[in-house]
This record gives structure tokens, sequence and C-alpha cells, in this order.
């Protein structure tokens, strides 16, 4: 006869309850068990080889020193009051637990959150990314504003004082010193168009890309095709983030691959995002440039399609080209 038999009149039903529940385990004062459900044997190998009724907890469930002191403080916090939201490791398994006086003995319904800590430990690290990445952002932005804007709107203030000094010594001080503000301003209106294109937002995603590709390859000489079907306005999330990505491809296509020519497709058909970016470049192997320093553009293109549930592929061979497919899905799954 086990516990619940001598205190309940329908045991069988209460045993069939139990056996439905979450894992469940009652302790004595010494800390052996008295019972044990379905759910806590099926996670747990001694209790397919061993007589569980009677075995020490820890014979059971195996853990270090600091898990088991702790563990043990909870026990005798229990006999007071309730213990929630702790949790142990044991092997490779993470379980969370909950303890409770039950008829004089402690008991312990477990949960394993094993997968749970997996994915608070991926949003974590994700979050630490993300952390990275503004910080660079803003020291990036910082070096902008130093080394351009900066030193820009410093030779103005130098060119002002000097004709405020001697405005007829220095009369042509005024007009530089004035040009000099418009370059600042044009400065800055670079660097808020490289944080959010204007173009996106006033005209569109065929003429934001259109006036990038042009503008950006020009710097090289490179010739450009372009073929953009776009028959509907894309969500902005999408049209922002296919945006960013053809930026980051045609930047590494501009430092990286001395390419003559580009070619850009971009359509949508059945839901389904089609975008294509070819050079005859010198091309690159994939998995080498994965371990580049540099590599850091191409992972961005790979976060912002995952971020989208698209696919890229990548088919290059070194003296023969690159090609980027990518398909993106309008709606997310």
């Amino acid at each position: 006869m086990n516990l619940y038999q001598k205190d309940l009149p329908d045991s069988e039903y209460f045993e069939e309850l139990l056996s439905s529940i979450s894992p469940l385990v009652t302790l004595d004062e010494h800390n052996r068990i008295l019972y044990v459900n379905e759910p806590f044997i099926d996670q747990f190998p001694y209790c397919k080889t061993h007589k569980v009724e009677g075995s020490r907890f820890f014979d059971v469930v195996r853990l270090n020193r600091a898990e088991k002191e702790k563990f043990l403080r909870n026990v005798q916090m229990s006999r007071t009051e309730r213990v929630q939201n702790c949790e142990f490791k044991t092997g490779t398994k993470i379980f969370g637990y909950t303890m409770f006086l039950f008829s004089g003995n402690t008991g312990i319904i477990l949960k394993d959150i094993t997968e749970t800590k997996k994915l608070q430990k991926k949003v974590s690290n994700l979050h630490s990314r993300l952390l990275e990445l503004q910080e660079k952002e803003r020291q990036r932005l910082a070096r902008e504003l130093h080394d351009g804007v900066g030193q820009i709107v410093l030779a103005a203030k130098l060119n002002f004082i000097s004709y405020q000094n001697d405005p007829i010594k220095f009369k042509d001080r005024f007009q530089t010193g004035m040009s000099l503000i418009d370059r600042a301003s044009q400065e800055l209106r670079e660097i808020y168009k490289d944080l959010y294109p204007s173009t996106l937002s006033e005209l569109g995603l065929e003429t934001a890309i259109r006036s990038f590709v042009r503008d950006f390859l020009e710097l090289k000489n490179t010739n450009a095709s372009l073929n953009i079907h776009l028959s509907e306005k894309l969500p902005m999330i999408i049209e922002v983030n296919l945006f960013r990505i053809i930026q980051e491809v045609i930047t590494n296509i501009v430092k990286h691959a001395n390419a003559t020519k580009v070619v850009l497709n971009l359509n949508h058909k059945k839901n389904i995002i089609h975008l294509m970016i070819k050079d005859d470049g010198i091309g690159f192997d994939e998995s080498k440039a994965r371990l580049k320093k540099d590599s850091f553009g191409l992972e961005n293109i790979r976060r912002r399609i995952d971020d989208l549930d698209g696919n890229l592929v990548i088919n290059s061979v070194p003296g023969k080209g690159t090609a980027y497919e990518i398909q993106i899905p309008l709606e997310k799954e």
C-alpha cells in the first residue's frame, strides 16, 4: 500500500490523476523517496532499473555539490512555505520545480525546461549582439560626425572668425565659410540617407534602388542593368530590408569584386519576391569568406534574409563572378 492508499478512498482514481500531470515525487524527512508518478519515472533512467520507493533522492537525481546544497536548503524552507520558481541541472537537462508540504512530507513537482533555457540563451545572445551592433553604429556615426561634419564646421568657423576680425582684408573668407556650411549640410544629408533612405518613403523602393545602384556603381565605372518589376507596394519591413540587402551586396561588389558589369533582377510571383544580383568580377570562395574579419556584410545579409523567413543561395567561382539569388515570402510563416 503506498502513501496515498491509506489516506484516500478512491486510490486508483488518484493514481491515474497523478500519472497524467507533471513529474511528481514525495520525500520523507531523510530525503528518501516515498512516491513517484509515471512522468517522473520516464524522466530519470535510474527508475527503470532500480526500486525507486525507499531510494535516496540524490541516487535518482544526480546533482553537483552546489546544486545539492541549494536543493536541500529549499527542502528545509518548504517545511514552512511553498518554494517556487527553482531549478536544477542534472546531466544535460534542466528542471524547474515547486516544493510544498504534503501530509508532513515534501512534495515536488518538476518540469523539464531544457528547451526553454536554450531559447532564453539564444534570446540573450541576440540581445547582446544587438547591443554590440548598436554600439558599433554609434561609434561609426561619431567618427562620421567628427571626421566629416565636425572638421568642416571648424573650418567654416575659422573663416568666419577671420572675416569678423578684418572684413576688408578677409572679404573672401565669408563666402568660403558659407560654402563650407553648405558642404557640412550635404554631409549631414548623406549620413541621414545612410540611416534611412528618404527616397524609399518619398518615391518608393524601385526609385531608391535605381538611385543607389547608379550613384554607387559610378564610383567604379561599373555598368549596371536593372530589371525591376513590382506590381504593388510591398510591406514597409520588406522594402527596408530589401533595400539594405541590395546596399550590402552592391557595396561588397564595389569593394571586392573588381566587376565591370552588374545585373539586378527584382520581381515577385505567387507571393514570393525574387531578387538576383550577378556580377562578372573575380568571385570568391564562400567558405573562406565566412572566416574573414570583413565578412560582416555577408553575415548581415544572411541575418536580414533569415528575419524575413527567406532563402539565400550564393554561386561564386574564383575568377568567374558571383550570383546572389534571394527569395523572400510576402507572408511570413
